[in-house]
Order: structure tokens, then C-alpha cells, then sequence
């Protein structure tokens, strides 16, 4: 299987969840940063966990027409295939941002806590419905 790490991009952090070349998913970390400095952040971490598909979540609306965000988010996607060698894919993420707070809660941790890794949880969200749709080695 591909080793494939996965991107909950947003305007303030970037949450990244990775494969190890596996079927599990696993938080990352949450980059707290923007423009070039996190495209540059995203792209060292891809090379240090040697990434070779970057699955970025592409927020939709319910009705999967775009919102403003999903034209930030494919403009990153772009920057992104600028350097990187593998494949960089968009992937539906409506609501797991949502369902990663959903957990969290019910893992009864704090507001503040949540806020810190929310979007690493989403991230690893997003890889976990990639790899069940790609099972085959993706």
C-alpha cells in the first residue's frame, strides 16, 4: 500500500494524518501556518514520512457546491503539485471536521484540548475514508 498522508486545510491550521504505508490512519500533527511557510511546512513533512500520494480535503457544501473555502483549498492543492513528486488528490471531506468534534467530545475532552487537535483528527478522517475507498493498495 501507498504511504499517503492526508491535509484539513483551514485558514488558520493545517491538520495533517498519515498511513505509514498501512490501512490505519494516524493524527499528525497541526501545523499552525500560512501561505508559502505551509505549503513549505506540508511539503517537509510529506518528505520526512515519505508520502507518496497528498490527500487534500476539499470542503464542499452539503448540496457538493463549492464554497469559498474550496477555491482556497484547490489553489493550495496547486502550489502543492508545483513540488511535489506524487500524487496530490482533492477529497470530499463534508462534515468531518463536525464528526471529529463529535468524537472528541464524546472522548469528554475539553474545549480547549479540542481546539488543539481538532483538525488533525479531521485530517485523519478524511485518510480513513480515502483508504476505504482505494483498499486495493491505492
Amino acid at each position: 500500500m501507498k504511504r499517503v498522508m492526508a491535509i484539513d486545510w483551514g485558514e488558520k491550521r493545517i491538520g495533517v494524518a498519515f498511513n505509514q504505508g498501512t490501512g490505519f490512519s494516524f493524527p499528525g500533527e497541526v501545523i499552525e501556518a500560512r501561505g508559502q511557510e505551509g505549503i513549505d511546512r506540508v511539503l517537509a513533512l510529506a518528505q520526512e514520512l515519505k508520502a507518496e500520494v497528498i490527500v487534500v480535503g476539499l470542503p464542499l457544501r452539503l448540496d457538493a457546491s463549492f464554497q469559498k473555502e474550496a477555491q482556497e483549498v484547490e489553489r493550495f492543492k496547486e502550489e502543492l503539485e508545483k513540488h511535489f513528486e506524487g500524487e496530490v488528490v482533492l477529497w470530499d471531506e463534508r462534515l468531518s471536521t463536525k464528526e471529529a468534534e463529535k468524537r472528541l467530545i464524546e472522548a469528554d475532552l475539553s474545549r480547549k484540548k479540542r481546539k488543539k487537535v481538532v483538525d488533525k483528527i479531521s485530517a485523519a478522517l478524511i485518510l480513513e475514508a480515502y483508504l476505504s475507498r482505494h483498499e486495493d493498495g491505492v
